[in-house]
């Protein structure tokens, strides 16, 4: 299980992911905000 961090969680809610998630049945605003939190772990990731 990893923890993923969303932008603009106005709630404070941690995100947890085990294996791989299904976009098709999110919302599309938690798939976008999923996404970008995985992007931008992909981009400190690749600076380190």
């Amino acid at each position: 299980m990893q923890e993923v961090e969303v932008e603009d969680n106005e709630l404070n809610l941690r995100v947890f992911i085990n294996g791989v998630p299904d976009f098709t049945k999110m919302p599309k605003e938690i798939a976008e905000s999923f996404l970008s939190a995985l992007e931008q772990q992909i981009v400190e990731f690749y600076k380190k």
